[in-house]
Formats: structure tokens, sequence, C-alpha cells
């Protein structure tokens, strides 16, 4: 049975003081050929692991071609999972997680997920009809943009928590985008699985004026997604790549992490520190 809203179906807040995000390892990219990348076959992106820390909470990597039963072990264990951005694989082992989470969820587990870029793109594939078809080229690299509302933020599970404050979003170049595809927000109309899993929140905007879409929640369940990446105006700290590293920016972002750890802190969930410290 699907909870009836991912807000009204949180437990009370703070059930678990000990919260522990999974990370999908992703393959490494074309570029990692060093010899740090030595022996190693997939990676985290630290700043994913670094913007969940800042909130309090613990990370442990959900690991590329490990067996699913080791993956489903750690999806029963963590309280909730981050899907991030990159250029490697993690399609088969994402799929597997974001299953396990919906059926969560569906069983009335209280289950949080994010996407971030390719999480966000690969979590719109498994849910559209269209499948992987549902993207388009939308190539924009190294860019922050402002964000249009399709929705009033006061009306959103993922912007309500900033009050007046998220309406920044729109007047300021905030978002950090750097990405190859994207999804046309008609897509979320006419692609049935998509229209009904998902509610998008926001949109930004190609050098054309072509719109793609920003950010997405689930209708259902306390899933969310974003283009953008959030992590990165705390985290990256990269010359001429015109990350937004305002103190205003890195605040409003910060507001979506302590979003999800919030959630999270409602999973009831065990690692157990004795089993997190071995991993």
């Amino acid at each position: 049975m699907q909870p009836t809203d991912s807000t009204e179906s949180k437990p009370d807040l703070d059930t678990n003081t000990q919260p522990v995000i999974g990370i999908l390892t992703q393959t490494l990219e074309n570029s990692m050929t060093g010899p740090e990348y030595a022996g190693y076959k997939s990676y985290i992106m630290s700043s994913y692991v670094k913007y969940m820390e800042a909130q309090g909470a613990r990370v442990v990597p959900i690991v590329w071609g490990e067996d699913d039963s080791v993956t489903l072990d750690l999806l029963s264990k963590v309280d909730g999972v981050m899907f991030p951005g990159g250029n490697g694989d993690n399609v088969d082992i994402g799929r597997v997680a974001f299953n396990y989470i919906k059926a969560q969820n569906d069983a009335g587990h209280f289950y949080p997920a994010w996407g971030t870029c390719l999480g966000y793109e690969n979590m719109v594939a498994y849910t559209a009809d269209a499948g992987f078809a549902s993207w388009g080229i939308f190539d924009y690299h190294h860019v922050s943009l402002p964000l249009t509302f399709l929705k009033k933020p006061e009306d959103t599970k993922m912007f309500k928590g900033l009050g007046d404050k998220a309406y920044e979003f729109a007047k300021k170049n905030m978002t950090y985008n750097s990405h190859q595809y994207g999804i046309a927000p008609d897509t979320f109309k006419t692609d049935k699985g998509l229209a009904a899993f998902w509610d998008v929140t926001s949109e930004s905007f190609m050098p054309n004026g072509t719109a793609f879409v920003a950010t997405i929640e689930a209708k259902h369940y306390p899933i969310f997604g974003t283009q953008f990446h959030p992590e990165k105006p705390s985290e990256l700290w990269v010359d001429g790549i015109n990350v937004n590293h305002s103190w205003e920016s890195i605040e409003l972002q910060e507001h979506f992490s302590r979003m999800f750890v919030e959630m999270a802190r409602t999973n009831k969930n065990t690692f157990g520190a004795g089993d997190f410290e071995t991993i």
C-alpha cells in the first residue's frame, strides 16, 4: 500500500540518532587512470560524502559489481540512499536499490532516497514507460542557473521548509549544472509512468531558451531528485567552473541535505556501531 504523502506518513523525528546513508558507487570514468585508482573498479565523489556527513549522518558505499544479496543486505541496514551524479555506470545496482526502497515504502516502512544529476536521470528512467528514451540531450556544463518554479515552493515537500527564502532560487544563479542529458518538462506529462509517479516542482533553461526539469518529488514516496548539484557550493573548490560559493547559496542548498538526513533519522533501520566500523 502506498503512503498518501511522504510528509504525512513520516514517523516522529529522531527515532534514529545514528543515521547512515548509503551512496551508490559507479564505475571509474575514462579519465581515472592514475595510480591512485589502481585496484579500484568504482568510486564515490567525496563531495557527496561530505554533504551528508555535514548533517550528522554516516556514509557507507553501496558498491557497483557486488552480488545483489550483498546490496540488499546493506539496504536493509541503511536509513536512506543517495543516487549520485557522475559519468560512470551504476544503472543495475541503482535499479535494485530503487525497487527495494519503493517496496519498503509500499509496506509502510518510511525510507527516503535522493537522486542528483545522473542519479536523478536514472530514477526517471526507472519509472518512465519509455525507460531511458525519456532522456533528451541537454548538454550544458559548468554553469549556475536560477530555478523557475512550476509549483509554489510552499506547496512542495522539498522546498516548503525554506519558507519565503525558497524564492531566492528564482532570483539568483545558484544551482550548479553540468550535464549531457536531462528531461523535458512535457515528458513528465506525456509519459504515463512519469506522470503517475512524479511531481515536477521547477525547471531551468538552456541558452537557447529550451526548458529542462530541475527538481522533482515523488507523489507518494519520500523520493526526490535534482538535475543540479546542491552539494557543490559547499564541497567543491575548483576555479573557473562557475560554482556559486556565496554564503546564501551554501546555506540554501544545505537545506536539501538537512531535509534528507532529517528524513533518514525517522528510519528505524540500524547498522550498529560495531558493524559500521568493520566495513
